[in-house]
């Protein structure tokens, strides 16, 4: 089924771990170097550009790679660089609206351009798994954070100034993009024939509960984050950043596990084998649940200190709050999981449905919490949805299985 399964399977990880840990030594230099208030900006900023990142992918990788119909790459690409420009301009509205500091405003548009590069990479790195080609989507991952990094601390160090040391970051990932993404995708042949006008309108139509699903899911992900923005000073939202991390690895490690298994997935859902299915999901969940267990005593006895060694911030009054983050980041992880596999199967209007109820609740809750509860409130917020969309998108998930199975047997 898939010639690169293993070489994919092990440069996916790395790639995707590398690009993990970026956001996290990102904001130890920015802590590090910088003062706290500037690193709770970058914390937030960063938090922004990831929710408009979802924009710009719109339907995205999982959509592309399992997508039966005959859409060619040249349609996903054009609807792409459409997307990225929407993205870009829903940003700048929103810097305007919100009429922040000019240093904050750069900040965020700074990381939202990253972001949209990001996002138009990512139909390029689709084009390479659509060839089980994914392993070179893992090196370029892993050139673009290694170099990226390496050239943003030391612009860091000389300068001290964080806009400076974004730009140069941004400057390398062009220079990676151009010169390894496009020449090992092979462009101009992924490119080849013409442009369907009704495809590129499609994407946008049939993408759309994908997208809304995915921009939903980012909100109610950092729905603290933008609580503690408008209730709490920027300082808090370094620390909320820093406890928080941790559970995004989680998320993140939840995704490099499912994605070399793409075009697996998408062989069981044709071939209506909902038995190996099962079997995957069965092997995933136990896996993370291992990983989460393993997280959650790490960090409460030995995590949290090495957080404030590397942060340089006292972080132990946090360690509950540490803690409750790392649980419902296992549900989360669990949820990205579901989705991605009804995502394949194409039952997106369900997930969008349960996602805008979810929000709805994430945004009131989040504002009372964090007022009446600062930093724990979030921290439970953030445990309580998490836990609550997990368990609504199981019980869907079954409900969805039965049904098929019900369809196939009354077909046969």
């Amino acid at each position: 089924m898939e010639t690169n399964l293993k070489k994919n399977t092990i440069w996916n990880i790395v790639g995707t771990g590398i690009n993990a840990f970026a956001s996290l030594i990102f904001m130890i230099i920015v802590t590090r170097i910088n003062d706290v208030n500037e690193a709770g900006i970058f914390s937030f900023a960063f938090a922004v550009a990831t929710l408009f990142n979802v924009i710009g992918t719109y339907a995205g990788r999982i959509y592309q790679v399992t997508e039966r119909k005959n859409i060619s790459n040249k349609d996903f690409f054009i609807n792409r660089t459409i997307s990225c420009l929407i993205m870009y301009i829903a940003a700048i509205i929103f810097v305007t609206i919100r009429s922040y500091e000019l240093e904050k405003i750069i900040i965020i548009m700074l990381l939202c351009f990253w972001k949209m590069l990001e996002a138009f990479c990512d139909v390029i790195y689709a084009f390479l798994q659509k060839d089980d080609e994914l392993y070179k989507v893992g090196i370029s991952l892993t050139l673009k954070n290694i170099i990226g990094l390496t050239v943003f601390l030391i612009v860091e160090i000389v300068t001290k100034n964080l806009i400076i040391s974004i730009i140069s970051f941004i400057i390398i990932f062009i220079i990676i993009t151009i010169a390894y993404d496009l020449i090992q995708s092979k462009i101009k042949k992924q490119l080849k024939g013409k442009t369907s006008k009704n495809n590129v309108v499609n994407i946008f139509k049939s993408g759309f509960p994908t997208f809304c699903v995915t921009f939903l899911n980012i909100y109610i992900i950092n729905a603290s984050k933008y609580a503690i923005d408008s209730i709490m000073t920027d300082n808090y939202q370094t620390i909320f950043g820093i406890i928080v991390m941790p559970a995004t690895m989680m998320i993140l490690i939840a995704q490099f596990m499912v994605h070399p298994f793409l075009n697996s997935i998408t062989e069981y859902i044709k071939n209506n084998d909902y038995k190996s299915l099962n079997k995957f999901l069965v092997k995933i969940t136990l896996l993370l649940v291992v990983i989460s267990i393993a997280a959650v005593i790490f960090c409460y006895f030995i995590g949290i200190y090495i957080l404030e060694f590397i942060y340089g911030i006292s972080l132990i009054d946090y360690n509950i709050c540490l803690s409750i983050i790392l649980i419902g980041a296992l549900f989360s992880a669990l949820t990205a999981v579901i989705t991605t596999i009804l995502i394949a199967m194409r039952h997106t209007v369900v997930q969008m449905v349960v996602y805008i109820v979810m929000s709805i609740i994430a945004f009131i809750t989040s504002n009372i919490l964090v007022s009446k509860f600062e930093i724990m409130g979030a921290s439970i917020n953030y445990f309580l949805i998490m836990f609550a969309i997990c368990m609504v998108f199981y019980i869907v998930y079954r409900i969805i299985l039965r049904k098929d199975k019900k369809v196939i047997d009354i077909k046969e």
